[in-house]
């Protein structure tokens, strides 16, 4: 059997929608997953880059080759809390830049997880208070798989709000993994998968 890498345990909440993603973590203590989403953008589309240079500033420059180099440990230490307002030649956030630049939301459109249904079992799992990685929009990849009739398991994880971002993103992570451990257990053992996706309505 094989199984949708979303399906592994241990896994983040699924990114399925960049635009949200990079709006929620600005100012967040994952500030600096921004300067690796921007890096990847041009890596990926060299197009992009001439677009991306002119709304940079020295300082976001800077940031963006200190930030290549560095793990999730150093980024949070360097760059936690920090705007990306600090990063361009106006004061716009990377989220302003990529809705005022027709080319980039059209990346970041093609990039969105959701559009084809993956054609073996898969399990997401997602913080319901999870606002770096925004629950709505990790919800809404389950309807749409969902939808497209792919076999589904839906873990909407609910603890109470951590009053920290980070926290309540690493918590459900924490707390689902035994779960997620013996449904990938299962999996590989033959016992095949029962969607729940007509819970969906139901579902927070």
């Amino acid at each position: 059997m094989s199984l949708s890498p979303a399906a592994m345990p241990g896994r983040r909440p699924p990114p399925a929608d960049l635009t949200a993603v990079t709006a929620a973590i600005d100012g967040s203590d994952l500030a600096g997953a921004l300067g690796w989403a921007v890096n990847g953008f041009v890596q990926s589309d060299p197009a992009l880059r001439p677009i991306v240079a002119a709304h940079l500033s020295a300082a976001g420059r800077a940031a963006l080759t200190d930030l290549s180099t560095m793990c999730v440990g150093d980024a949070i230490l360097a760059y936690g809390s920090t705007h990306s307002t600090a990063w361009t030649t106006d004061g716009s956030s990377v989220s302003d830049i990529i809705g005022e630049e027709p080319a980039l939301q059209a990346f970041l459109d093609d990039q969105r997880i959701g559009t084809t249904a993956p054609a073996s079992p898969v399990r997401l799992a997602t913080g319901v208070s999870d606002d770096l990685v925004p629950h709505a929009q990790a919800r809404r990849l389950a309807v749409d798989w969902c939808d497209e009739g792919a076999n589904v398991t839906y873990v909407p994880v609910v603890l109470p709000d951590a009053g920290r971002a980070l926290l309540n993103h690493l918590e459900p992570l924490i707390t689902d993994q035994g779960d997620a451990v013996a449904w990938l257990t299962a999996r590989l053992s033959g016992v095949p998968a029962v969607s729940d996706c007509w819970t969906m309505p139901a579902q927070p």
